[in-house]
């Protein structure tokens, strides 16, 4: 919530880190945005790992209509995954009016919600209060829940008519909350996109979708491989029952947030289980093999540098 340099130079560095930018690792922070700003780079996000937290803003609206889950990895103030704090100032009369989450179905955390959410302080924020979160929270964990009182000033307009329960997030039909949990048939175990036995997603979608194939999915529970939704990603190795060992897989990935991907990015390292990490775990150090980073385990007390290509050291996660 603090503002290092100016508000223009904060709507920049914005502007520079998510535009064309769908899915957002870790936390997703929209603070000191105003009437002036041009907020359109974020409705191409459309995935969020960590929280995502609104605050001091008095942009007339949050653009964050492609944002279909959070997953809250991490929350802010370890308890909120949505945390829409202080978006107002009553003595010029401006705020956040509109939070169009149209998208936003779901908050997962490896197959369990967690997380609550926060609203306070939006004395200027329309139609939040109509939402059913019991459609997008996991009621089950009993997640924090903390909202404001209903907006009642006389610039805020009701949900249109064909809205499922007068929920929506602002006026119009194509601001009705999208409902994909409390309208399933009894036959649907998680989400479904109608009200019909039909309609069910299948078991690996986390926000809603289109059809009944782990394809179809809005979004994924665990892992997204190239279009399809897995519970894990292609295992890097395979037992060959002509040989009796472990073959190296062809079709092997990496798990990446909670993507399959054949190759880790430059900045990470690789680990035995298939997985993109920042840095190595206890017990194990960073070397290069084959122009691979990879964590090996430690013959004893662990290296304090370990020598890289061209002669590099990595130590303590710093380059010299």
């Amino acid at each position: 919530m603090s503002l290092l340099g100016t508000v223009d130079d904060h709507y920049q560095i914005l502007v520079k880190m998510y535009s064309n930018c769908t899915v957002v690792l870790e936390n997703l922070e929209i603070t000191y945005m105003t009437e002036k700003h041009d907020l359109s780079f974020l409705r191409s996000i459309q995935e969020v790992g960590g929280y995502v937290l609104i605050g001091i803003n008095l942009a007339p609206s949050i653009p964050l209509e492609n944002l279909r889950i959070i997953r809250g990895h991490s929350l802010y103030d370890n308890t909120f995954a949505l945390a829409v704090l202080l978006n107002s100032n009553d003595s010029i009369g401006q705020g956040v009016n509109q939070l169009p989450l149209t998208s936003l179905t779901g908050m997962w955390l490896y197959k369990i919600l967690k997380g609550g959410i926060k609203f306070a302080s939006n004395s200027h924020l329309c139609n939040v209060e109509t939402i059913q979160w019991t459609d997008i929270l996991n009621m089950k964990s009993q997640p924090t829940i903390i909202l404001q009182k209903p907006n009642l000033a006389g610039y805020c307009e009701k949900c249109d008519a064909i809205c499922h329960n007068g929920s929506c997030w602002g006026p119009g039909p194509q601001n009705c909350q999208k409902m994909t949990k409390v309208i399933c048939a009894e036959q649907c175990s998680g989400r479904c996109k109608g009200l019909k036995p039909m309609d069910c997603c299948n078991e690996h979608c986390a926000a809603g979708c289109t059809g009944p194939k782990p394809t179809d999915c809005l979004a994924c529970k665990d892992f997204q491989d190239e279009g399809t939704c897995k519970d894990a990603c292609p295992r890097l190795m395979l037992y060959d029952p002509n040989t009796h060992q472990l073959a190296l897989n062809p079709h092997g990935k990496y798990s990446f947030g909670a993507t399959c991907i054949k190759k880790c990015p430059h900045n990470y390292v690789v680990t035995d289980h298939g997985a993109c990490v920042r840095t190595c775990s206890p017990g194990t150090y960073e070397v290069d093999e084959g122009g691979v980073r990879k964590c090996k385990k430690c013959d004893g007390l662990c290296p304090k540098g370990t020598v890289e290509t061209a002669g590099q050291v990595r130590q303590q996660g710093v380059f010299f």
